[in-house]
């Protein structure tokens, strides 16, 4: 009988990258194509997976290549909506400026949530970041922070008055508009974060992560510094993961202590997305992602549509 034919096409080959170009125009094709052929609910959907997928992206930096097990990260996601939010009310900042004021901070909390913590392994950290993700939302609620934090009603109207006019897409107004530029904006930092992702999973950075998530001793035998290489990675994690938290109170416009990936259900959602999608792979959060918002809205129009249980 006749057997099954196996094609091998070697990396790097001139028919690898004639697949690595089909490819890349093929979401080239279907990117454009979101914005310009959905409707605005579609549109906001897609909005939606990429905020996720940014977060997903920064959690699996550490989890997924790192093998540091953290919850913390709707923390995270939070310190990102509200720094944009308190900036934009209270201090008249220009949304975009933001997002470096929003990175810088996580950045930091980060390192510090990170050097204690990383001390101790496996199990212990998990419940030293799960602590950050529950304990988030009661400082925000905190009566002495209120003034700076709104407290339980949290903060609104966080948006662009002026949107930027960026090239080709030229000005994009009302409604649809607003819902356009919000696609265009996370897709930007999607890709962003995709290349920040890459580019440290690829360098020496990455191959020291790579050996202390295989094995700790003998990454320190090779002269890996565990503590500098964690503590650096967290902070970085924590910083993509409060652009996601920017991107998403932009796109709502509110943020409040019991929003939907600010509490800790926002951490467990994350590593859903990233083990979906596969942990420890550059492609995994973005599939994760993608899947997790259609079944989210599939399964959400099958309870309004359902009579109950009869």
């Amino acid at each position: 009988g006749g057997g099954a034919v196996i094609v091998k096409i070697n990396q790097g080959s001139p028919q690898h990258w004639a697949l690595r170009t089909l490819g890349v125009a093929l979401i080239a094709l279907i990117v454009v194509w979101v914005p310009t052929q959905m409707s605005t609910s579609r549109i906001g959907q897609f909005s939606d997976a990429f905020v996720l997928i940014i977060a997903a992206m920064s959690l699996n930096l550490v989890l997924g290549f790192t093998g540091q097990i953290s919850i913390g990260h709707s923390a995270f996601f939070g310190i990102g909506g509200y720094t944009a939010a308190i900036l934009i009310k209270d201090h008249g900042w220009s949304p975009g400026y933001t997002f470096y004021a929003a990175a810088a901070l996580a950045f930091v909390v980060g390192c510090l949530i990170a050097l204690p913590a990383l001390r101790i392994k496996g199990i212990y950290l998990a419940l030293v970041t799960l602590a950050v993700a529950v304990l988030f939302p009661t400082l925000i609620k905190w009566k002495k922070l209120a003034w700076l934090t709104d407290g339980a009603k949290g903060i609104d109207s966080v948006r662009y008055d002026e949107r930027p006019v960026w090239p080709i897409l030229g000005e994009l107004k009302g409604r649809d508009g607003r819902a356009v530029f919000a696609y265009w904006l996370a897709f930007v930092l999607l890709v962003v974060t995709y290349l920040v992702c890459r580019g440290l999973v690829k360098s020496r950075f990455g191959r020291s992560l790579v050996a202390i998530s295989d094995n700790e001793t003998a990454a320190a035998v090779m002269g890996v510094n565990l503590t500098v290489t964690k503590v650096l990675v967290f902070g970085a994690s924590a910083a993509l993961c409060a652009l996601a938290g920017v991107l998403s109170t932009l796109r709502t416009g509110v943020i409040t202590p019991e929003g939907q990936y600010v509490t800790l259900l926002g951490s467990i959602v994350f590593l859903l997305i990233m083990v979906v999608g596969g942990a420890g792979t550059l492609w995994g959060p973005i599939v994760g992602g993608l899947v997790y918002v259609w079944l989210d809205n599939t399964t959400r129009g099958f309870g309004s549509e359902s009579d109950g249980v009869i």
